[in-house]
């Protein structure tokens, strides 16, 4: 054998080698997340269409749509916290109408690395670097690029978006519409909930995260809706302020 097809023989040898070791290699394996986001009124499943008393002034009321942006969706443990996505856009409005699902709106975050965290994090609206910019400055697969959830005057996207109906001064329900929409930089509310949670592998993990609608009215104090029910200018902002601490006190 010469020297040149000895050479050739060692190569060949030492790839199938390579790749047999290759295909031994085990590949790394995930698991899945389920974000169960249930809305509640006190102690109540709540549900869209359906007459609630507000609270102290116990004026008749209903919802009729609930949706809000999602950010920087973070999993924490005290070796490092594993952040699993970064913006998102919720609509809760279906999966709170009748026929309620059990599991409320599930969102799913797939392919996570398998470990164990103490709380989740994360932001309720847009982070004020991406709130700078608008719709236009996004390519259309992104979730920022919808006008429908911008404020073109404020230069805000719209972080929380609860409306309805409300029934005041004994009039019908259906007279008196409410959208009290949330935005601006300072309506940014970071939430942290103490959970336990572990990904395995190949499983999916099950996390439920409350909003009580409830509190979202009267968490901090309450919120004068016989006086407001549309927020849109921009001298409401004391208003949305008041909001948004409330809504920091819903999620649990």
């Amino acid at each position: 054998m010469n020297f040149s097809r000895l050479v050739g023989l060692m190569f060949l040898t030492s790839l199938m080698l390579t790749l047999v070791s290759c295909g031994k290699m085990e590949i790394e394996k995930t698991g899945d997340l389920n974000l169960r986001f249930k809305l509640m009124y006190g102690d109540q499943p709540f549900e869209m269409f359906k007459e609630y008393n507000y609270p102290v002034t116990n004026d008749k009321f209903l919802m009729t749509r609930l949706s809000f942006f999602i950010s920087n969706i973070t999993l924490k443990s005290s070796s490092g916290n594993l952040i699993v996505k970064e913006i998102d856009y919720l609509n809760l409005t279906a999966a709170h109408t009748a026929p309620l699902p059990a599991n409320g709106f599930v969102y799913t975050v797939k392919g996570l690395k398998s470990g164990n965290f103490t709380a989740i994090e994360f932001g309720v609206g847009v982070p004020e670097a991406s709130n700078a910019k608008a719709p236009k400055d996004f390519n259309s697969g992104n979730i920022l690029s919808s006008a429908a959830e911008y404020w073109s005057a404020w230069k805000s996207y719209i972080f929380f978006r609860p409306e309805g109906q409300i029934s005041l001064e004994g009039k019908p329900i259906s007279e008196t519409g409410f959208a009290l929409h949330l935005g601006g930089d300072d309506a940014f509310r970071l939430i942290n909930l103490e959970k336990n949670i572990q990904i395995i592998a190949s499983e999916q993990t099950n996390v439920d995260v409350i909003i009580d609608m409830q509190k979202f009215f009267n968490g901090k104090s309450l919120y004068d809706i016989r006086s407001t029910q549309q927020i849109h200018s921009l001298d409401q902002k004391p208003l949305i302020t008041q909001l948004a601490d409330n809504l920091a006190t819903a999620f649990r």
